[in-house]
């Protein structure tokens, strides 16, 4: 009990904003991180100079690889991809995984744009911003960003079926994103706290091996509100696409230790279904 709420005031802490420092955790299996890239000419950069402190580059983003479980990092992988929230940073996300055991791949993406406040950002407008149409535009460009940021990734690392593309606040918006304007990139998608705007929801009938689509909301969530993220995944389900949404009654923008461990576990299966692909 003195362990599940601990966690629930580290996350707490990590979903307002600005985010704030989080210590790693000590228990499950340690994980390790990799800061070079790959010999892929798609990842070089030949126009910076080398910096030994920056971070690998996949297309147009920068990364953070941390191997988990008791995996290599050369073994054939299934991959993660999640994507932080606003004001955040990849290193400070990937403690979300602190005490994940599963053998996989995470790889964090960090954002865009550099914020004053520190952290970074996805794209400019917020999901409260009254101009959907603009939102929507910020997210649809991000998101095909990071589409292409996973497709040079899938190809430079040994993988093991299709990508599980997770993430909070902006990145559960560029989660939804993702899978309707890239569908053959991942196959499992698990926004926390996002939003798919109406604009950028598909008029068309979901494709054949579309990704599932699992949501996680809290109903009281007054930074991304519930009711429009359930009319999204509403419209989405009309469309044919296999969406669901999982909803904790009285959350806020938080990941509570509950909404934690359902998230886990829908990875989990993601990966081990992964896992045996061919």
């Amino acid at each position: 009990m003195r362990r599940a709420f601990a966690a629930f005031v580290l996350l707490a802490l990590a979903c307002t904003e600005p985010y704030a420092a989080r210590p790693a955790t000590t228990s499950g299996t340690p994980a390790s991180a990799s800061t070079t890239p790959p010999a892929d000419t798609a990842l070089a950069r030949p126009d910076v100079a080398p910096d030994a402190d920056a971070l690998p580059r996949a297309g147009a983003l920068q990364y953070v690889e941390i191997i988990l479980g008791d995996a290599k990092p050369d073994d054939r992988l299934p991959m993660i991809v999640a994507v932080h929230g606003l004001g955040d940073d990849p290193r400070n996300f990937g403690h979300l995984f602190d005490t994940f055991t599963e053998p996989a791949r995470l790889i964090l993406p960090q954002g865009i744009d550099p914020r004053d406040g520190g952290g970074w950002s996805w794209f400019p407008m917020r999901a409260r911003d009254a101009d959907v149409d603009a939102l929507a535009q910020g997210i649809g460009s991000a998101a095909d960003v990071l589409a292409e940021s996973i497709r040079v990734l899938t190809k430079a690392r040994p993988t093991a079926g299709k990508p599980i593309l997770t993430g909070f606040s902006q990145g559960g918006m560029l989660g939804f994103a993702v899978a309707v304007r890239h569908p053959e990139v991942v196959g499992l998608v698990l926004p926390v706290g996002g939003w798919l705007p109406p604009p950028l929801v598909p008029t068309t009938k979901a494709p054949k091996g579309a990704p599932p689509i699992v949501a996680f909301h809290g109903t009281d969530d007054s930074a991304v509100k519930y009711e429009p993220t359930k009319l999204g995944v509403e419209a989405l389900k009309g469309h044919g696409w296999d969406a669901t949404l999982v909803t904790y009654t009285g959350v806020g923008h938080v990941i509570t230790p509950e909404l934690h461990r359902d998230l886990f576990d829908r990875v989990t299966d993601g990966l081990r279904a992964a896992a045996k692909a061919k």
